[in-house]
Parts: C-alpha cells; sequence; structure tokens
C-alpha cells in the first residue's frame, strides 16, 4: 500500500501538494477540539506540521523529491514571505536589530567553533578503524561546506564546496559530500522540531533567565493590536488581491532573478562569487526589496483583510514540505558523522545559550538565531512565529545576515582551522 502511495505521489505533483495542504488543515483542525488541546500545549501546531511529513517520508509515503517541493520552493515561500513583509512595520522591526544581530553573530561563531570541536571527538575515530582512513585527509572539505550550510543557508553550501572541492570531485571527496547531506538532513531537521518544542517552555526559560521581553512583547503586541483594530471581513476582491499581488510580484523576481543570475554568471569569472550569487539568493533579496518597500505604500493596507494569515498559511504548507523532504533513515549509513553532528549542533547550542544568558536576551532570539543558521531563509520565518506570531519577518532578516556571513566564515574560519587539527 505505502509502495503504491509512493509511486502515486512520485508522478503527481499535485497530489503530493494536496496532501501536505490536508496535513496542515487536519492538524490545526485537531488544535480546535477540546479534548485534545492538552497535546498542543506540549507540542505546538508547527511542530506537528513539520513532524508528521518528516515521519510519512521515513516511512516511505512522501518521494523524495517532486515538483511540488520545487515550486513551493521557488513560489510558495517567496509568496508567503512578500505578503508577510508587505504587512510588516519597519520602525517596530527596527527597535529589535541590536540584540538580534548580537544574538545572530553568537549563533554564527557557536557554528565555527562546534565544527572544530566536532572534529577533534571524531579523530580518535580514524585511529581506531571505525572510520576510513583515506576520509582524514578531505574530512575537513565535507565539514567547511556543512559549516556554510549551518552558518547561511545552501548557496553558501554550494559556494564553499566549490571552492574546496577538486576539479572533478575524487571518489573519496564524493563519500564525504554524500556523508555531509546525510548530517545536514538527519541533524538539522532533528534539531529544528527540537527547537519548535521548546517554544512551549518560553516563558518559564525567559523568566529563569531574567530575560528583557518587553521589546519583544511590545511589538509583537502592537502589530497584533494594529490588525485587530482594523481588521475587515476578508472579502473575495481582497483575497484575489492578495494572491495575485504576491504571485505577481514573485513571478516577476523569480524572472529578474534567472536573468541577473545568467549575467552574472557570464561575467563573473571567479566560481566561488558565482556559486554565492545564485538565482535563488537573488530572487530572495528582490522579494524582501519589493516587500519592505510596498510596506511603506497603500498596500499595506491588505494586511486589514488578514493579508498576514494568507501568508502564515502558505508558510505552514512550505513548512510541511520541508518535513517531507526529511528523511530519518539516512542515520543508517553514517552513523558515526552523524554524531559528529550532533556533538557540533551541541556545541552550537551551548555557545548559543552561554551567549543567551550573558545578555538575558530573550530565548525568541536565540532559536531564531540557531534555526536562522542551521535552517537558513526557508525555515527560519516559522520558528520565529512559532515563539512570537507576529514576528516570522525577524527570523528572514536574521537568516539573510546568516547568509553574508556564511561563505566567510566557513572557508576562513572552519576550512582554515580544520586542517591544522588534522
Amino acid at each position: 500500500m505505502i509502495k503504491t502511495i509512493n509511486d502515486f505521489l512520485s508522478v503527481n505533483p499535485v497530489g503530493v501538494f494536496a496532501l501536505l495542504a490536508g496535513i496542515v488543515a487536519a492538524i490545526y483542525l485537531a488544535a480546535e477540539q477540546k479534548k485534545l488541546k492538552w497535546i498542543f500545549n506540549i507540542l505546538p501546531c508547527v511542530f506537528w506540521v513539520y513532524f508528521i511529513p518528516m515521519l510519512m517520508s521515513t516511512i516511505g509515503i512522501f518521494p523524495a523529491a517532486s515538483a511540488a517541493y520545487n515550486l513551493l520552493r521557488d513560489f510558495g515561500l517567496p509568496a508567503s514571505l512578500f505578503i508577510l513583509f508587505i504587512s510588516v512595520s519597519l520602525p517596530d522591526i527596527a527597535k529589535l536589530g541590536a540584540r538580534a544581530l548580537a544574538i545572530m553573530f553568537i549563533g554564527s561563531i557557536g557554528v565555527v567553533i562546534g565544527a572544530l570541536g566536532a572534529m577533534m571527538v571524531v579523530k580518535p575515530f580514524f585511529a581506531w578503524g571505525w572510520l576510513p582512513m583515506e576520509h582524514k585527509e578531505v574530512l575537513w572539505k565535507g565539514v567547511s561546506m556543512l559549516s556554510g550550510s549551518w552558518i547561511g543557508g545552501g548557496a553558501n553550501m554550494a559556494a564553499v564546496w566549490e571552492s574546496v572541492a577538486s576539479t572533478p570531485p575524487t571518489s573519496v571527496e564524493g563519500e564525504i559530500y554524500s556523508a555531509m547531506i546525510a548530517v545536514d538532513v538527519l541533524v538539522a531537521y532533528s534539531w529544528m522540531a527540537l527547537l519548535i518544542a521548546l517554544s512551549a517552555f518560553q516563558k518559564r526559560f525567559d523568566a529563569w533567565n531574567k530575560a528583557d521581553t518587553r521589546m519583544i512583547e511590545e511589538v509583537n503586541e502592537h502589530m497584533k493590536k494594529v490588525q485587530e483594530q482594523n481588521a475587515k471581513y476578508l472579502r473575495t476582491d481582497k483575497f484575489l488581491y492578495i494572491i495575485a499581488l504576491a504571485f505577481v510580484v514573485v513571478f516577476v523576481c523569480f524572472y529578474c532573478s534567472q536573468k541577473l543570475g545568467g549575467l552574472l554568471e557570464a561575467a563573473i569569472a571567479n566560481k566561488l562569487v558565482k556559486s554565492v550569487i545564485g538565482y535563488y539568493s537573488i530572487l530572495i533579496v528582490l522579494v524582501t526589496i519589493a516587500g519592505l518597500g510596498l510596506s511603506l505604500t497603500p498596500a499595506r493596507q491588505l494586511e486589514d483583510y488578514g493579508a498576514s494569515r494568507v501568508g502564515y498559511a502558505l508558510l505552514y504548507i512550505v513548512l510541511a514540505m520541508i518535513g517531507a523532504k526529511a528523511n530519518l533513515n539516512a542515520v543508517s549509513k553514517f552513523p558515526l558523522y552523524i554524531f559528529m553532528g550532533v556533538v557540533w549542533i551541541a556545541i552550537h547550542a551551548a555557545v548559543l545559550f552561554l551567549g543567551t544568558k550573558l545578555i538575558r536576551a530573550p530565548i525568541f532570539f536565540a532559536t531564531t538565531a540557531s534555526q536562522a543558521n542551521i535552517g537558513g531563509p526557508v525555515s527560519a520565518p516559522v520558528m520565529a512565529a512559532a515563539y512570537q506570531p507576529h514576528l516570522a519577518v525577524v527570523g528572514l532578516l536574521m537568516a539573510i545576515v546568516g547568509n553574508i556571513l556564511g561563505t566567510f566564515l566557513a572557508l576562513f574560519g572552519v576550512g582554515f582551522l580544520a586542517q591544522l587539527i588534522y
């Protein structure tokens, strides 16, 4: 039965989208049931939106690749972010800037320290014969590549790999590459699930940490109050305006990103720079500029009709897609490298925890910064929304900072020092 479903979904992207949307709807419907509320008080809806598709993927229901995933990534996510951006109050978000940037930088440094610490931990495994000795000489390349992803995102990952790998990559480098992809999938997705689950303990942690949450609460409440005071019935025409504006702008940005990407590829000789300035990075930047620009115009009045709620609905379907692409079966193929990834994340978390404790920052900043590092712009807004429902854009802005830092820290921080360890 499962194999039949998988085969069907593999060639029917509409079925994949329908199932993802149905899962999201079913979870939120279940959360409204009085008898089930205790479950969602422990683990919020966004956790189940992510976890259930991941579990279904692991047992073989969702396919590993689908055109639906690509469409959601290229159009669904940018559209949701654009809608959230036109709904935002820039002066309010600016109030959170300094502390958010500080925590983001601490999280990035934690990834660098974690990479080096994890390599030290697994170093004896080579001498004991638990890891192939031929991997030892090139492991630093894989770790550098993954650190690029875990500081900034996929574009940074590609940039670092193109910079450090042989041309073409050797068979051993190919094995390391596959191992790091497995670590990225399993460890990063598991970490995301844990961070979402921790949102239920937000108030307890902030009280224990004596964190100053007034600014976050004020901004969150102010944005909520503005939405409620100006809220109007969502008419069909307004809903169509929201959807049409979002997808028209995203399509234009997508077209421009493809053209700009092609021009830059032809004009720039350096393969490292080419990889960083990929079409998707350009797409996200263009959507961000368009959304923030229109938030200063009458287009922001679409928020009175529930624009941000439409944006969040799209964002949660994208989150379900992220879960569907994860597969926990990767643990059986590269168990020791998975262990390395766990140590790596643990060190990153420890550094972030110490930084959060030192400056008494709210856990909202710490978890959002961590996901902006480890997950990138796709999932950081979801993490922010899990903790503060009206501040998803803070996650994206943090992720953009990580994207700027990622390649530099991965190459000159991790890449250089990792070679000295072995």
